[in-house]
């Protein structure tokens, strides 16, 4: 995946920008939403308002957290693609979700089918 080409894009209904995972929440409410209709990528790493990079501290720490958080929370079984993206001397991770073929999907026992840009 192409970073710069996905930072061309603004944040829509196929593409969502985080500063952090911080506020898992959020994340994973949009891979649910992602998951129940066209599929899509979440960047972790980039602020959402500007596109900034500012990267993912001990990236692979961070990447582990989110499959597990994921493959725990999210049923049925959702296991997004995530890869990690280098620029310059930081990381950034984007998981990749398609549309799911045993929808609803659901995290927290709902089934969302926007994301959440405001978590």
């Amino acid at each position: 995946m192409d970073l710069l080409e996905l930072l061309r894009r603004p944040e829509g209904k196929t593409l969502e920008y985080k500063r952090d995972l911080s506020s898992h929440e959020g994340v994973l409410k949009t891979l649910v939403a992602f998951a129940n209709t066209a599929g899509g990528a979440v960047v972790i790493g980039v602020e959402n308002g500007t596109r900034r990079i500012v990267g993912v501290p001990d990236v692979l720490a961070v990447e582990e957290r989110l499959a597990n958080l994921a493959v725990d929370t999210i049923r049925p079984r959702l296991a997004p693609d995530i890869e990690i993206l280098p620029w310059r001397r930081l990381h950034v991770l984007v998981a990749q979700v398609y549309p799911s073929a045993a929808r609803p999907t659901t995290w927290n026992g709902s089934a969302p089918t926007t994301g959440c840009s405001s978590v």
